[in-house]
């Protein structure tokens, strides 16, 4: 067995050792590690993986006239789609992590109406919008 190797079957034990005991000390960690007050809770399924392959309709590695490097990337929408905003910014974290370059990304709309999508993302964790041409 290499080392590699070695330290995935590591990782994976003490992962199984944790979420074995998870359920009982959870609560202390809540309270005295993280230090938050917590009314109730609910569990919620921990597998989330979700297994996705995306094909961007128009995916280009881009040098501009200024000598800026970056993936541009193109959506072109025929429907007015509320869940635009969050497939872009899936998008976007897939691309960075894969090419390691700035990402910038537009969604062409095809429709004569004007579109009322989001466009943005603004939590206290995440940040980010999408330029939506009509």
């Amino acid at each position: 067995m290499n080392q590699e190797q070695n330290c995935t079957k590591q990782a994976n034990q003490y992962d199984k050792i944790i979420k074995e005991n998870l359920e009982v000390t959870l609560p202390a960690l809540i309270r005295d590690v993280l230090e938050l007050e917590i009314f109730a809770t609910e569990e919620l399924p921990d597998d989330v993986q979700h297994t996705k392959e995306r094909k961007p309709d128009a995916l280009k590695r881009v040098t501009d006239m200024l000598g800026n490097t970056y993936v541009l990337h193109l959506e072109f929408q025929l429907s007015d789609e509320k869940e635009m905003v969050y497939l872009m910014a899936e998008y976007s974290i897939m691309l960075m992590r894969k090419y390691k370059l700035p990402i910038k990304q537009y969604v062409i709309y095809l429709k004569d109406n004007k579109p009322l999508m989001p466009t943005f993302l603004d939590t206290a964790d995440h940040k980010f919008s999408l330029i939506l041409s009509d």
